[in-house]
């Protein structure tokens, strides 16, 4: 039998992971529930990528490409795992949906993704109740549509505000963690924002402002200077609506005064959350989830596509948030640990 390995999801992670196991010497198996391959950045259709405002469409080419011209890597989409066995180290997975197979593989890649936090779940900020009120990835998806316009009435904002860590670090609704990406992004989205919009007024309000690493300078500094983005340290208590305008209501937490400022379009920086596949593969794979939801890392410094199930591996986002080029490499190295994992059992 030939040495087989299946990926579950393709967005960047996954991508990676079957190119890479391919050059390895494997025949993989990627496996998408969605009829599309690329995950959120093709659901979401983002055109420009943080921290360097790349292509996302530029990306999401070079990586399907790869997969799609690779003898050895055969692509499902449309297909959900409906059932998962083991014996001897070999997982027995039966297919459905689109593609209904039953097939053998020595080892999985679970790059399963995340899922944005859901603004209505908990009423928040007026998100589905007044229409100039969008999440960011809904922004993503103005941008690559045409020029941005007020949902309410297809008129140019001249103002924009953006509220971070929506269904992050909020231990109401549940997810105490932060997403790692939110304000990064949203820096970046000011940015492009800024070129279409010269004249409007761009605001974000946050607890604090968490660009990692090399992130400073490329996105908060220059949203600031060059964009001329300003940052209030506040807490927004809530988003009402005047004269069918958002209006944001809360305190400025640096100067100690409250606030009631209208804006025509809101933004939310949503937060990543476990996907609803993660949870699903977690069950059906037998693998620890950790305690916000994500796939348990077992050996997070040693390698950290490790799980506590043998033969099972977790790349990108799956085990927590990730910008897309962690996930992208975590991809390389859950390729590369399973190689490890394989070599010792079978003639490569």
């Amino acid at each position: 039998m030939s040495t087989s390995v299946m990926v579950i999801g393709a967005g960047p992670a996954g991508l990676q992971a079957a190119s890479t196991l391919s050059h390895l010497g494997f025949d993989v198996t990627l496996v998408e529930q969605q009829d599309y391959l690329g995950g959120a950045v093709a659901r979401h259709q983002y055109q420009v990528l943080m921290p360097d405002f790349s292509s996302g469409p530029e990306l999401l080419s070079r990586l399907i490409e790869r997969v799609d011209n690779d003898s050895h890597i055969t692509v499902y989409t449309g297909t959900q795992v409906e059932e998962v066995s083991e014996s001897h180290d070999i997982f027995t997975i039966k297919l459905s949906g689109a593609n209904q197979k039953t097939l053998q593989s020595q080892a999985v890649v679970l790059a399963t993704g995340f899922d944005h936090f859901n603004p209505a779940r908990d009423g928040k900020y007026g998100y589905g109740l007044f229409p100039d009120v969008i999440t960011g990835a809904e922004l993503e998806e103005m941008f690559a549509k045409g020029p941005i316009r007020r949902p309410s009435n297809g008129e140019i904002p001249q103002s924009v505000a953006f509220i971070y860590c929506v269904g992050s670090r909020d231990r109401q609704v549940g997810n105490t963690y932060c997403s790692r990406v939110c304000c990064a992004v949203s820096a970046k989205q000011a940015i492009e924002l800024r070129e279409q919009l010269p004249k409007a007024r761009i605001s974000m309000f946050y607890m604090d402002v968490r660009t990692y690493g090399l992130w400073e300078d490329t996105l908060y500094w220059r949203s600031q200077e060059e964009a001329g983005v300003v940052y209030v340290k506040g807490r927004i208590a809530e988003v009402t609506e005047q004269h069918g305008r958002p209006v944001l209501k809360g305190e400025d937490t640096l100067v100690r005064g409250p606030f009631e400022w209208p804006f025509d379009l809101v933004v939310l920086a949503a937060g990543m959350e476990p996907s609803g596949g993660t949870r699903e593969m977690a069950d059906k794979f037998q693998v620890s989830l950790e305690s916000h939801g994500f796939i348990k890392q077992a050996g997070a410094i040693h390698n950290a596509s490790l799980t506590d199930h043998p033969g099972v591996f977790v790349a990108g986002a799956a085990s927590g948030p990730k910008a897309i080029e962690d996930s992208i490499s975590e991809g390389d190295v859950a390729s590369l640990a399973v190689f490890e994992y394989l070599k010792a059992k079978v003639t490569l």
